[in-house]
């Protein structure tokens, strides 16, 4: 199956908008990782735990820890996957993977509609942006 990722880039870190999308797209879907360490892949660690709460509280509880979760719904399957990365810089990347064209354009117009200060990108093979910079760059 191959998925069309629908993004929104948040340039600025909002705590507001991540629990948004979260409330808003995310009901329904779980975390698809069993364990969390922030920072992802690097040292030192600063924080872990094997709780999705606890680790979604660190992360918006204060600007510059960065994170990337990826999340699975099993129920609804024209938009199986979805992730949330917040970057250090304090971007935020807001994806929806949805199944094909016709259910990409209804979650693009939802997202555009609930982030509409903040761009809006469709793609097969988007990879999300680390920082602003490669954002800007990759457009």
């Amino acid at each position: 199956m191959e998925l069309i990722d629908v993004m929104v880039f948040i340039p600025s870190f909002s705590k507001d908008k991540l629990i948004c999308f979260k409330e808003k797209f995310l009901q329904g879907y779980i975390s698809s990782d069993e364990f969390y360490e922030s920072p992802k892949y690097s040292l030192p660690v600063l924080f872990e735990t094997e709780n999705f709460p606890e680790m979604w509280n660190y992360v918006l509880d204060e600007q510059g820890r960065s994170f990337t979760f990826y999340f699975e719904n099993t129920n609804k399957t024209f938009c199986p996957k979805a992730a949330i990365q917040v970057n250090i810089d304090g971007s935020i990347c807001l994806v929806l993977s949805v199944v094909d064209l016709d259910h990409t354009e209804e979650y693009e117009l939802k997202l555009k509609n609930s982030f509409p200060d903040d761009k809006c990108v469709t793609s097969y093979s988007y990879f999300m942006p680390s920082s602003r910079k490669d954002f800007y760059t990759a457009l």
